[in-house]
């Protein structure tokens, strides 16, 4: 696998073209659609749910390093994230208007009413990256390698990495998708079994 280390790619420049589906949680395209920030492989949003995409804000204003983050490299000038969507997401979203932050007395601070020296800081930080290349086997081991801290893969998120494909993408839609009624349905009848 051929690494190549880029620090001059900046959040504006990553967040520019962001799309996030809100009804999935997903954060979708960045880096004026050539990068794409969720590929079938990666599990789902969770910093909302888990209350930390306001500290990646937090962390940028800073000045804390926000860590390394992997592209692979899938085509020319065309990129997916191996690691870093949540980080990513949560810059896009936050630049979106998608949420705010709360100052010392709860009062909410979206970006675009933030004071020009903020807002400065944020677009012009520097992200280290690493551009990936390599067989499909050599990216998917080294998605399972970096994916051992943070917030640990469950055995089925791991399984969906290393064995993504049409099928896996199709079941993905069908049963992580909080929206699909098979999926309300299974959920359901798992909860009516448990009480039983």
């Amino acid at each position: 696998m051929i690494t190549t280390l880029r620090t001059d790619i900046t959040i504006e420049e990553i967040c520019k073209g962001f799309v996030y589906n809100e009804l999935e949680g997903k954060g979708l395209f960045g880096l004026s659609g050539k990068l794409t920030i969720q590929p079938e492989y990666q599990r789902n949003y969770l910093y909302a749910k888990q209350k930390k995409e306001e500290a990646v804000i937090q962390s940028v204003l800073k000045g804390y390093p926000l860590g390394l983050i992997y592209f692979n490299k899938i085509g020319t000038d065309k990129y997916e994230v191996l690691d870093g969507q949540q980080r990513i997401t949560s810059l896009g979203r936050f630049l979106t208007g998608k949420f705010p932050l709360l100052d010392t007395s709860g009062m909410p601070h979206y970006f675009g009413a933030m004071p020009d020296d903020q807002k400065k800081i944020i677009n012009e930080t520097k992200l280290t990256i690493y551009i990936c290349e390599g067989t499909e086997t050599e990216i998917k081991e080294w998605f399972k390698t970096i994916n051992i801290a943070g917030i640990p893969l469950n055995k089925q998120e791991v399984a969906n990495a290393v064995y993504s494909g049409p099928f896996v993408t199709k079941a993905k839609e069908e049963f992580s998708n909080s929206q699909n009624i098979v999926a309300q349905l299974s959920r359901q009848k798992s909860k009516i079994f448990i009480m039983n």
